[in-house]
């Protein structure tokens, strides 16, 4: 198995590609080995399928089309952004011309527990209601809870292909426009791009804080240690007369991490000069997908099999400080956590674009939950809400059925069955857990990933001022004046400036996304946030995570000439509302995003994605683009394809949704298979499942 690091298919997606084809060879030959003979036909069948192999093209057996269903009708499980945009997929198959020449239609419900105004799941934005002339409207008062920004690149090319179909245009903040336009989004505080100016942002360590960009920071420090977090050297670093030889510390702990990424980077190189191409890199890989980061970094070069052994100080093996530094600077506590694979993957996602153009940001004027408002109105049926999925059963080959649970209403008890051709389950993982799916004929594969695949704790916290004073009140040489971070190793970690509400007045109220944490960080702040669905009683339960807030925020932006309490003196009086959210304690999410921890992806993904029978799970951790608006998409794409694939017989008009669904079409977000999924690879999950049909 090979790699191509000059494919216009993203690593991510090659890795994807091949552990699908993985998953098909080891499910095919358990199925011949636990067949008796003659139960599979054998002209035209492969036997056993060996690793390194190409998948062979399947013989052409479309079988009888009976057409045994005439009103075709699947249930969607959830209204997040996969359960959205894959009553989207349908509504689109179903106006085609020459699908309804076909014959073909496919009508849905789709149901979702939550209440109608958390349509989009993780596809969240908080709106602070004003409530008297002491806390008046803002202009932008909304901090985006889930989803909040999206790179514009081209792995997420189908989520912009669906930004354009929904008319939500890229526009200039300045130019004043509509709420769902795309407006950019600012990773850094630099006043002036074209200027080249200095990168204008806060952190606090080691309860030092200091202003400016990580490197320059520290190489004005006369010590180069200005947090003071190798006082006792153990962290690398040498230096003669100050002209620094060796140094973890010096440099930026993202650049210090994505350098030990640098033999795979050689490896892949050196495949495509091999003929046929080499396998180092897919090696090299699978390598780094048994260890989490942390045990990675830990692991000498001939623990981790790497030939390229050195006593450069700069490089793996790292001591415990070392490690804690650069995860302390990079994420959330026990972050390196994850599979080393996911580190590596997610790094050269975003080497992925042309290196002449960084890639571009953008985020949702309005909130992003704006994108799931108006995928709901596209939608010819409305998800119905307040309706709870508790239970999914198959009756036979052709037919399943669900409980549904809604609001007692009067002498109704709420409590409903429906009868469906096929169910799509878009709900998180932890939530499918507890859906009663005992007679679904689930492997043990599929049951196992969603018990045991990873999410990850994420929580953030918005508060609404008077005005923006991070713009207004600090002095010209700290002024955030367009978005950025703050960041620290206080409770609230991260402290996220808004792109949006850069041009607001001095007299308006703004909101700022002042905690944004994950981990073993989201844990601990999320123990102190309410769980009460009245906003006053949460304020009342809140009042100690306030005062952390408020604290954290002053020690953050303490500057030369000021104190921490003159700070949060100015900060506090400014105070109107805040608004905590935990997503690992939210029922309707038990999580905030797939975290794929070591042997994950390569052990639970590629079982994950071969249903069984007409119950197809898709959302964000079915894909490889987990924890992306763009994963859900791609999921949903793949669901609907497998599903009418393996129904092609029994559908008028089936086939040529196949064909349509297959065939790529520019700013068309609805068809092309997902860069992860070859049409042989398809067509072999198909076999998979139809083996274990009831």
């Amino acid at each position: 198995m090979s790699l191509n690091c000059n494919s216009d298919i993203s690593i991510r997606d090659q890795w994807a590609r091949q552990h699908a084809t993985r998953g098909i060879k080891e499910l095919w030959n358990k199925r011949l080995d636990r067949s008796p003979p003659g139960s599979i036909p054998r002209i035209g069948f492969p036997g056993y399928l060996k690793d390194g192999d190409s998948l062979p093209k399947l013989p052409r057996s479309d079988g009888k089309s009976t057409y045994q269903i005439t009103d075709a009708k699947v249930a969607i499980v959830g209204a997040g952004a996969a359960g959205l945009f894959t009553g989207m997929i349908l509504d689109y198959l179903n106006k085609d011309e020459t699908l309804i020449n076909a014959g073909f239609h496919v009508s849905y419900d789709i149901f979702e527990t939550a209440s109608k105004d958390r349509v989009g799941g993780r596809l969240f934005t908080y709106n602070f209601k004003a409530q008297d002339s002491r806390n008046p409207q803002g202009p932008h008062d909304y901090y985006d809870v889930g989803a909040m920004r999206f790179p514009e690149n081209p792995v997420m090319k189908r989520l912009f292909d669906l930004f354009t179909s929904l008319g939500m245009e890229k526009k200039k903040l300045a130019d004043d426009p509509p709420v769902g336009s795309l407006v950019p989004y600012y990773i850094q505080n630099i006043k002036n791009e074209n200027e080249n100016e200095a990168v204008r942002e806060p952190w606090c360590y080691n309860n030092i804080t200091r202003w400016g960009d990580y490197q320059k920071i520290t190489a004005q420090d006369q010590y180069f240690d200005p947090f003071r977090l190798n006082t006792d050297k153990k962290i690398p670093q040498r230096h003669t007369n100050f002209i620094i030889l060796v140094s973890i510390i010096t440099r930026s702990p993202d650049d210090v991490v994505n350098d030990t990424i640098q033999p795979l980077r050689d490896a892949l190189r050196n495949d495509l000069d091999e003929s046929p191409p080499g396998t180092a890199g897919w090696k090299l890989l699978m390598k780094y997908d048994k260890y989490s980061t942390r045990q990675f970094l830990s692991l000498s070069p001939e623990d981790s099999n790497d030939d390229d052994s050195s006593d450069d100080d700069s490089s793996p093996p790292y001591n415990y400080e070392t490690i804690e530094f650069l995860e302390t600077f990079n994420g959330g506590t026990n972050w390196y956590d994850q599979a080393h694979s996911e580190t590596v993957l997610e790094s050269l996602d975003f080497e992925y674009y042309d290196q002449a153009d960084e890639n571009k940001w953008w985020c949702v004027l309005g909130g992003a939950q704006q994108l799931a408002l108006r995928m709901e109105n596209s939608l010819n049926n409305k998800p119905a809400y307040l309706s709870r999925v508790t239970a999914i059963r198959v009756l036979d080959k052709l037919v399943m059925e669900i409980d549904i649970e809604r609001p007692a209403c009067g002498w109704e008890s709420g409590k409903e069955k429906k009868k469906y051709n096929g169910v799509f389950n878009a709900t998180t993982l932890g939530c499918l857990k507890r859906i009663d799916t005992r007679t679904t004929n689930l492997s043990y594969s599929i049951q196992q990933a969603i018990r045991s695949l990873g999410y990850g704790p994420s929580a953030k916290v918005g508060i609404k001022f008077k005005r923006a004073w991070w713009i207004h009140d600090l002095d010209e040489n700290h002024r955030i004046e367009k978005g950025g971070l703050g960041h620290s190793d206080l409770t609230i970690r991260t402290c996220v400036y808004p792109s949006y509400n850069i041009n607001d007045s001095k007299d308006k109220p703004a909101v700022l996304l002042c905690s944004y944490t994950w981990q073993q960080d989201a844990e601990r702040i999320g123990a102190m946030m309410s769980s009460s669905s009245d906003h006053s009683q949460q304020l009342k339960h809140e009042a100690d995570l306030k005062e952390v807030l408020l604290r954290d925020l002053a020690r953050l932006h303490t500057y030369h000439g000021t104190t921490e309490d003159q700070i949060y003196k100015l900060i506090s009086d400014n105070y109107l509302d805040h608004y905590a959210h935990d997503w690992t304690h939210d029922p309707n999410t038990a999580g905030a995003f797939a975290f794929y921890r070591p042997q994950q992806f390569s052990n639970v993904w590629n079982k994950m994605i071969h249903p069984t029978g007409n119950l197809i799970v898709i959302g964000e951790a079915a894909s490889p683009h987990h924890a992306w608006v763009v994963g859900a998409l791609e999921s949903a794409v793949h669901g609907v394809h497998h599903w009418l694939n393996m129904r092609k017989n029994d559908i008028k008009g089936a086939k040529e949704a196949l064909k349509l669904l297959e065939t790529p079409e520019d700013v068309n977000p609805f068809v092309g298979l997902p860069p992860y999924m070859e049409q042989a690879t398809a067509d072999w999950i198909i076999m998979g499942k139809k083996g274990s049909e009831k």
